[in-house]
């Protein structure tokens, strides 16, 4: 499973090479099962620990983009639950933050902030009803949670206000952390002053040192070759999407290929804009500046909402077009 998500020209001096873990203990005492109230006190101390890469996103303003609808439309038909859920991504769905485990694998965990109705959940969720793609919820237990799965994603509601979701594997073992009682925070420095970073609906950190990117994301985005850690900002003003964000390398020389890359990359979009302008995608990339100092790069991007808008429609199209075969199906 691939989660792909969104582009500020917030300023940026963040990531200087802090990736040193400092735990803050937000919950209760070790050993007992968190309360509901502990659970929705603090949403990032949910996840496990380790994370190569951490997002958080403020999905009000995200649908409230001028690419909205596209991103409640494939929402709405990826989330596992049967529409006779009741959950409505653009009405009950606030902020989500989620931990990606691996580079090459598919182990991600996450928390949704929101409005949750467990009996409803509960009684959609009877193995009878199918997902928006036609997908059967699978129902199991683990730690004493009930676990809702429908093709290779799953969600659990913990409270009302708080439900987690992603792979099997990061949801049992961000549902140990519950009932052992051992939730805490588990972030770089860096990235916590990061997530502070007032008025960006859209964060992502990422530090690539003990998990560098797969040679094939290198081959198509060289400006990656030799990253170790990444710090992005990201907001849904005009044109549509922007963010601002920090590379930083081991070498001097190494930030400066990686900016001289990162320009590259918008003239490779336009090499291709025409082949584009034939699927009916403009050109999607409006600005793109990048500038190295040290060891680092800083740049800034502005994205065409319009062309973001195709892109997802495409996007949306394939996902239907791809989805699992049903049980027992050819």
């Amino acid at each position: 499973m691939t989660l792909s998500r969104a582009l500020l020209l917030l300023g940026l001096g963040l990531l200087a090479g802090c990736s040193k873990q400092g735990d803050v203990i937000t919950q209760a005492g070790e050993g007992r099962s968190l309360t509901e109230a502990d659970i929705d006190r603090d949403p990032l101390a949910l996840l496990p620990g380790g994370a190569v890469a951490l997002s958080y996103l403020d999905a009000k303003q995200m649908f409230a983009s001028r690419f909205g609808e596209k991103l409640v439309a494939i929402a709405t038909q990826q989330v596992p639950l049967p529409a006779s859920a009741g959950f409505e991504p653009r009405r009950d769905l606030e902020k989500t933050y989620a931990g990606f485990y691996s580079m090459t694998g598919a182990d991600v965990a996450g928390v949704a902030v929101g409005k949750f109705d467990k009996a409803k959940i509960e009684a959609a969720a009877d193995g009878t009803q199918k997902t928006a793609l036609g997908l059967p919820v699978t129902k199991s237990s683990y730690a004493g949670r009930t676990l809702y799965t429908a093709g290779n994603v799953g969600f659990t509601v913990l409270t009302s206000r708080t439900a987690l979701f992603g792979n099997d594997v990061g949801i049992r073992r961000a549902l140990d952390r519950i009932k052992e009682g051992r939730a805490k925070r588990q972030l770089p420095q860096w990235m916590e002053k990061l997530l502070s970073t007032p008025n960006a609906p859209l964060v992502l950190g990422a530090d690539l040192t003990s998990n560098p990117v797969p040679d094939a994301a290198r081959s198509q985005l060289p400006f990656l070759d030799g990253v170790q850690t990444i710090a992005l900002l990201g907001n849904f003003q005009d044109p549509g999407l922007n963010l601002a964000g920090t590379l930083s390398y081991g070498e001097e020389e190494s930030a400066q290929r990686g900016a001289e890359n990162v320009v590259k990359l918008r003239g490779t979009l336009e090499g291709v804009a025409p082949f584009m302008a034939l699927l009916g995608i403009p050109q999607p990339v409006r600005k793109l500046e990048a500038k190295a100092k040290e060891q680092e790069v800083s740049f800034v991007a502005g994205v065409d909402g319009e062309a973001v808008g195709v892109l997802l429609d495409k996007a949306r199209d394939f996902l239907a077009i791809a989805k699992p075969p049903a049980a027992g199906g050819s």
